[in-house]
């Protein structure tokens, strides 16, 4: 999900086989499967039969997968704030983040 979320993978690109992505990851197979199965029932992948499995386009617009990374970003938030980071140095960054991806 991350590479769908960091837009690596774009909509209707063919995931890596499920084998290759255990192998890639170190991961079961039988987890990469189910992870697989749960991001189908989300709605941000399909299925063809014997070719594979796709982003959707409706990845993006996924309310799962925005929660994610809002959780995200409130967790480096948050644990940034101990380490001297200001409110000031978050929103400039909000804004050269935003302001590169024009």
């Amino acid at each position: 999900m991350t590479l769908i979320q960091l837009g690596i993978l774009k909509t209707d690109e063919q995931l890596p086989s499920i084998r290759a992505l255990s192998s890639e990851t170190k991961v079961n197979v039988n987890t990469v499967k189910r992870a697989i199965q749960e991001l189908e029932e989300m709605g941000v992948i399909y299925s063809v039969p014997g070719k594979g499995s796709f982003v959707s386009e409706n990845a993006f617009k996924n309310t799962r997968i925005k929660e994610k990374a809002l959780d995200e970003i409130n967790h480096a938030i948050v644990s940034a704030i101990p380490k001297g980071i200001k409110k000031e140095d978050v929103l400039e960054l909000i804004e050269k983040i935003f302001k590169e991806e024009k």
